[in-house]
């Protein structure tokens, strides 16, 4: 069954002026537990500001609490017509570097925002014919820190691997995680993360799960335990791999590149807001 993405979007947009503070649109994420707020000019969708852009960004926020989001923000912002089908997004996410676009209905107006979270969710189990375990989709190279590091050095390091946590780990044993959605999360609340330890401030009920998993069970573990990544352990519980919702969905570019776009159209859905009104 072919699925659109008006099916899975997350609803209400969640959106502020463009000239608002980093600051404040870092607390409305942190409040409503998501991962991107849209800046509108006049009305009309301009930009995006997302956890990854203000991990890049934490640097500047350190020194200059009054940033504006038109400062830091990602734009134009990626839209999509609203009948474009799950598989032609992650397509889009996969070439642009993305994990978020607006959708528009027939009017052209937003109704609501495609993430991976959504993408993920709404994988059927032939989605991963074939694949037995998460072995074939995790990425096995995991960035490690000591409880002790400071949190900026966390969080420089995520910024200059583009990665969107690093497990922290005594040893090769894994007892937290420092995420993005952690890094909005201090930084909204006034913690200082240079002077902060990355033990202080990271997230102890980190999820795990054994190389055996399969990718229907793993899907099922994020959504019951509402996150984005689980950690994947060997049999002596030591750190193997992280299995990311961007792992995820390299499913669909598996299927694109085995039944040569069968699974695949175009993208004459996609536009960028700015190139026309909404």
């Amino acid at each position: 069954m072919i699925h659109t993405i008006d099916e899975y979007a997350s609803r209400p947009v969640v959106a502020v002026e463009s000239h608002s503070s980093v600051l404040d649109a870092m607390k409305l994420m942190s409040d409503k537990s998501i991962s991107c707020v849209i800046a509108l000019e006049h009305g009309e969708p301009v930009g995006i500001l997302t956890e990854r852009d203000i991990v890049f960004a934490a640097n500047w926020l350190l020194g200059q609490p009054d940033l504006l989001i038109n400062e830091v923000m990602n734009k134009p912002v990626m839209t999509a017509s609203s009948d474009m089908t799950v598989a032609q997004v992650q397509r889009v996410f996969r070439q642009h570097k993305i994990r978020h676009l607006v959708v528009l209905d027939a009017r052209l107006d937003m109704a609501g925002v495609f993430t991976q979270t959504d993408l993920v969710r709404s994988l059927s189990g032939e989605a991963f014919a074939g694949i037995s375990d998460i072995i074939e989709l995790m990425t096995s190279k995991v960035l490690t820190v000591a409880r002790d590091v400071p949190a900026r050095y966390a969080l420089s390091l995520m910024a200059r691997r583009s990665v969107s946590c690093v497990v922290v780990a005594d040893d090769s044993f894994p007892v937290g995680m420092f995420t993005e959605r952690d890094v909005v999360r201090c930084v909204a609340e006034g913690i200082d993360l240079a002077t902060s330890s990355v033990g202080d401030v990271m997230s102890s009920s980190i999820v795990t799960t054994p190389m055996t998993t399969s990718p229907h069970e793993a899907i099922r573990i994020m959504q019951e335990k509402t996150v984005r990544r689980v950690l994947v352990v060997d049999d002596f519980g030591s750190v193997a791999g992280i299995l990311t919702q961007t792992d995820i969905g390299r499913v669909l570019d598996q299927q694109e590149a085995s039944h040569a776009g069968r699974f695949l159209g175009d993208t004459d859905g996609l536009a960028e807001a700015s190139r026309g009104p909404l």
